[in-house]
């Protein structure tokens, strides 16, 4: 079968994912969860004219009546929510940020514009507009006015802007439920001892980066190589929205997840991709239309094809609008060697530094050596057409998965 283009791939696999429904849930637990729909707000906001500063409410027109001073009838402070009224206007009233503006009152000045010549006397000494200091009802949005959240990660400010606008209840699109296996006889458990073997840390890493997207993952434990041991493990698909194995995919008598696929008669949508790490990786949807995810066995090519892949893809059926990687370019501090006509995805250290990303080689790219990972950030991009050395200097493209260290 021929390799297929790792973009395309994505292309591909974002092509035939679809979004899951949704689920109504407390705005106050909606952190992190996408938006269903745009909803609308339930009131104005503010729902009242209310003063923006600590001063005094009056009549604009008063400033050239009565040079001398203002009589201070009372005082307003916030929440009072008593009807007040400036009729008259040689009066003010003494008023406290947040506090509902009184009836017939145009312009706030600030206590810094004004000066006391007796207890009760405002005079005004510094320049004023009319209408200053002044939220008026609505201004930051109107009863009846659209939210947009559909397609949206919601974020504190999010929340905060919802409550406001007088909403208890949302929809969002609901959790994704993933379930994550291992295949292969040499695999042991984490926490047994270790004699001989290698401990199953791919579905852990792949968990864990899940976790941290707020989708809901399962480990469903390892399969031997055997097409029973397996076959009772596939029994449970049914109850997830994704599926994730690792290793298992090549055409040996052992690699059960080839040989239960064609027994089953599941067609791959693709098998292998021209990159490094990862060209094994593959994508089939199940008979009930289930994703599948077929991952190589080695840790870096299995965190790599997870984090370049399968997030977009599960982003989008969670209905998030930015489902994609972003990229970077940075310039790279170190040579590069590339001996093959496959796109790389080599693991480099990018960093922000005098305004501008540097990307430091890590100093071997097999795909078994975690090391990489550990101690880079990101994969940079070189195109399958280039060979040779990569010179240090060079902008390449960068794909980050670890922001936090960058800067």
């Amino acid at each position: 079968m021929k390799m297929i283009n790792p973009f395309d791939a994505l292309e591909l696999i974002l092509s035939n994912v679809k979004e899951v429904g949704y689920e109504y849930i407390p705005v106050f637990d909606a952190l992190n969860r996408v938006g269903f729909e745009n909803v609308k707000s339930k009131v104005n906001l503010p729902s009242f004219n209310n003063s923006a500063m600590d001063g005094y409410a009056i009549k604009f027109e008063a400033l050239e009546n009565y040079p001398n001073g203002l009589k201070i009838i009372g005082t307003i402070k916030a929440g009072d929510m008593k009807e007040y009224n400036l009729t008259d206007s040689q009066t003010c009233y003494k008023i406290m940020t947040g506090a509902k503006l009184p009836e017939g009152a145009d312009t706030v000045v600030e206590y810094e514009k004004t000066e006391n010549p007796e207890p009760d006397i405002c005079k005004i000494v510094g320049n004023v507009k009319p209408g200053a200091n002044i939220r008026k009802i609505g201004e930051d949005i109107k009863a009846g006015e659209i939210i947009e959240i559909k397609g949206k990660k919601l974020k504190p400010w999010d929340i905060s802007r919802l409550i406001s606008c007088g909403l208890t209840n949302i929809k969002v699109y609901r959790k994704l439920r993933v379930a994550v296996l291992a295949t292969g006889d040499e695999l042991i458990m984490p926490g047994e001892q270790l004699k001989e073997g290698v401990y199953d840390s791919n579905s852990f890493a792949i968990k864990n980066l899940l976790l941290s997207n707020n989708i809901d993952v399962s480990y469903l434990g390892i399969s031997k190589d055997n097409i029973e041991d397996f076959e009772k493990i596939f029994e449970s698909f049914s109850n997830y929205d994704a599926i994730i194995s690792s290793a298992g995919i090549s055409f040996g008598d052992y690699d059960v997840v080839t040989n239960v696929f064609k027994e089953k008669g599941i067609e791959w949508i693709f098998k292998n991709v021209k990159q490094k790490p990862g060209k094994p990786f593959s994508f089939a949807l199940l008979n009930d239309g289930t994703p599948y995810f077929a991952l190589p066995g080695n840790p870096v090519s299995s965190f790599f094809c997870t984090f370049f892949y399968i997030l977009p893809a599960l982003r989008k059926m969670m209905g998030d609008n930015n489902f994609k990687n972003k990229s970077i370019y940075a310039t790279l501090a170190g040579d590069m060697l590339k001996k093959n006509n496959r796109f790389h995805f080599n693991r480099v250290t990018v960093k922000y530094s005098n305004e501008s990303f540097i990307a430091i080689p890590f100093k071997t790219q097999d795909s078994h050596i975690i090391s990489s990972l550990f101690y880079g950030n990101a994969f940079a991009v070189i195109e399958d057409e280039r060979t040779g050395v990569i010179k240090t200097g060079e902008k390449v493209k960068c794909y980050i998965y670890d922001y936090d260290s960058v800067f």
